[in-house]
């Protein structure tokens, strides 16, 4: 196990993004995102993505000099293509119109296309908070899910995020797959050596398993909560997939159709008597007494603010496996490796 700040992580990570031929601050956008994921306790979403992503910019899937642009937007609405450059800047770019569009219209909505990996949702969805807005965010994936009661991979984890600002209180942040675990949570259990619980995958035939490897034996993740989770992948592939033109289920085009809604709350109500609302029910939560087993009673975003409070201040652990993958493309580049503490 190796221990890293996260300001040496990133400037690492850029390092190698610019060595594989991406412009100065695109690679410093991508590499602050997964360093982001990891210091908020998402490994699955942070620097173990690097050796991915220059193997796909080796095989031209990613094209790192492209920046994204406006495809067209009317009213409240717009699109970004993301030309096949990194999906962070195009997906930021969508939420960043959507805001925009909300200041203008009460509600802005943005769609990204041609997109690769935009990491996690919740990074956008924060920023319309950040902006007095609740954000809401998804994008569909490829296929590596089974529609409920069934065993075909037709469907992706399919990411969903909503972002509520408080008041006096924390906001609320939900971001989840709507699957029982995202694709890249195996491989962190894969490189921990550990099995998955049971419930999250299924093998080629529809049977329970345990093995973090599945996906590559043609197995499949399961949706969360049964027929619910299932309705709500199945709306995530309408407006990531359907709504964006890039296609559905096993047809998917690309790796994530995205959609990114901001919400003016001054539209509505104001703002400052909205968050004494959000602040009434948080408080409500947080002083509700907890289950048998449980010490207390979190909101979301709760296990995202310590895991960043704690990694900050300690360092992001990276087992062997992901610091061996890491130092394998540095020495590819010549770079040196991240200080560990």
């Amino acid at each position: 196990m190796h221990r890293v700040k996260a300001v040496e992580l990133q400037r690492f990570s850029t390092k190698i993004f610019e060595a594989a031929g991406t412009p100065s601050d695109i690679a410093m956008t991508v590499s602050r995102m997964l360093v982001r994921a990891n210091l908020c306790g998402v490994d699955s979403h942070g620097v173990r993505r690097i050796p991915e992503y220059v193997e796909r910019i080796d095989t031209g899937q990613y094209k790192p000099k492209e920046r994204p642009k406006i495809l067209r937007q009317k009213g409240g609405t717009g699109i970004i293509d993301g030309r096949w450059g990194f999906g962070q800047p195009a997906a930021m770019m969508a939420m960043e119109l959507a805001i925009k569009k909300a200041r203008t219209h009460g509600v802005g909505t943005a769609l990204a296309i041609r997109t690769n990996h935009i990491g996690r949702v919740a990074d956008y969805t924060e920023l319309a908070a950040e902006n007095r807005m609740i954000g809401f965010g998804l994008t569909n994936c490829g296929p590596g899910v089974a529609p409920w009661q069934g065993r075909d991979r037709l469907l992706g984890t399919n990411p969903i995020s909503f972002a509520v600002p408080a008041g006096k209180e924390d906001g609320l942040l939900v971001d989840y797959a709507t699957s029982v675990s995202s694709a890249g949570k195996l491989e962190v259990f894969k490189t921990k050596g550990k099995e998955v619980p049971i419930g999250w995958v299924q093998d080629k035939a529809g049977n329970d398993s345990t093995d973090p490897n599945i996906l590559a034996k043609g197995g499949s993740l399961r949706t969360f909560g049964g027929y619910k989770g299932y309705g709500l992948n199945l709306v995530v592939e309408s407006l990531g997939g359907a709504l964006t033109g890039e296609g559905v289920a096993d047809e998917f085009k690309g790796q994530n159709g995205t959609f990114m809604q901001a919400i003016n709350i001054e539209f509505f109500i104001p703002f400052r008597e909205f968050t004494k609302g959000v602040d009434q029910l948080v408080k409500k939560m947080r002083g509700s007494s907890p289950a048998v087993g449980y010490s207390e009673v979190l909101i979301p975003g709760d296990p995202e603010r310590r895991a960043v409070v704690e990694r900050s201040a300690q360092g992001i652990e990276l087992n062997d496996v992901v610091w061996g993958s890491l130092k394998k493309v540095a020495t590819r580049f010549q770079i040196e490796d991240p200080v560990a503490l």
